[in-house]
């Protein structure tokens, strides 16, 4: 059996793309024999909402343990995991754990080096955080270059000749040849911006898609695209401190237009305060008949209306006599006779003297 399992692999594998990994030491694998014996020993205790001593048994991942102490280590047979069903030391409640899972198990941790499936090809760490034949190791060593990885998963890595995907737990978009964009991993090939975020969402009412295309395009046009870095550090590479290295969610760093006219913003997780595009700053902050200058990031584009920023007309001596939308006569650069923004060009390209930093006052 053991022969037949080793060729299997070794004519899937896809050894052309990258050299093999070693020798599979041991067949025993997460997928294979641990996740069942598991289910049948473990689970009953360690799974649910509050499992035994906050250790899951359910998924691969949560049986390695935190990264920063793991519970399983490959080739370790002092694991932690070993020690507790160890039939020399386990104590009352593992001690029936220990003589159905432990000989297993201890092939699988020493000597399978934790292998999550068989593979000639991918053996052992390919799928744990904790080793350095890791997946993301292996790319970040090529470069962020996913061409071998396409050769066999192909160019979508939906499975490709190998039929297994990566998708399964990456929402990936990489082009042909591998050379990822920054819409590889959020956004679209026509933006950047999400939807789709990290996760794949792409409804609004999730943090991480949000309000960004309504910065870019919105439900009304009332302004130029917002950069991304107005709110966010653009990396210059897919490895720059502070991206890949940066646990979720992004961290919000205003600059730029969001400082406009001595605005201080702040970001609580859940709205923007205090940002000059949506009424801070020292001309605008004074203004009392602004209506919403904090607006929900999840609560979609009807946030954006005349009035909210500042009053329509704002609520000082100079607007007393005027009435909306009676804004031309003294920014004609910014509003139409009719009351609407005024938008030069196209996409990416569009300008506007509104929400620019600059107050447009002229005949």
């Amino acid at each position: 059996m053991r022969s037949i399992v080793v060729l299997t692999v070794a004519v899937c594998a896809c050894s052309e793309a990258r050299p093999l990994q070693g020798e599979l030491a041991n067949p025993v694998s997460w997928k294979e024999e641990i996740a069942p014996l598991f289910t049948a020993n473990c689970n009953s205790c360690h799974s649910g909402a509050a499992p035994a001593g906050g250790y899951r048994t359910t998924s691969y991942a949560e049986v390695l343990g935190p990264y920063d102490t793991p519970v399983a280590v490959a080739g370790d047979a002092t694991s932690k995991l070993l020690r507790t069903i160890d039939p020399a030391q386990a104590d009352a409640v593992h001690k029936p754990v220990s003589e159905a899972a432990y000989s297993q198990t201890h092939a699988w941790v020493v000597d399978g080096q934790l292998s999550y499936f068989r593979s000639a090809t991918h053996e052992g760490g390919i799928l744990n955080p904790h080793d350095g034949e890791f997946h993301s190791n292996l790319v970040r060593a090529a470069g962020w270059n996913f061409s071998e990885c396409q050769h066999c998963h192909g160019d979508d890595l939906a499975g490709g000749k190998v039929a297994v995907s990566c998708q399964g737990c990456h929402v990936l978009q990489v082009p042909a040849g591998g050379v990822p964009t920054c819409a590889s991993c959020h956004g679209s090939p026509q933006s950047p911006a999400p939807p789709r975020d990290l996760t794949g969402n792409t409804n609004a009412s999730a943090r991480g898609v949000g309000a960004h295309q309504a910065h870019l395009v919105g439900k009304t046009l009332i302004a130029s695209p917002v950069a991304c870095g107005t709110c966010h550090v653009v990396p210059a590479k897919v490895d720059s401190p502070g991206h890949l290295d940066h646990p979720r969610p992004a961290t919000v760093t205003f600059s730029n237009l969001a400082l406009g006219d001595g605005a201080k913003p702040s970001w609580n997780g859940a709205t923007c305060s205090n940002v000059y595009c949506h009424g801070g700053g020292t001309k605008l902050a004074s203004d009392p008949a602004a209506l919403l200058r904090a607006p929900a990031w999840t609560a979609g584009t009807s946030q954006a209306f005349c009035g909210s920023c500042h009053g329509a007309p704002p609520g000082d001596s100079v607007h007393a006599n005027v009435t909306y939308p009676n804004c031309s006569g003294c920014h004609p650069r910014t509003v139409t006779p009719q009351g609407g923004i005024v938008i030069s060009g196209t996409g990416d390209t569009r300008t506007s003297a509104h929400i620019n930093g600059q107050i447009d006052v002229g005949p």
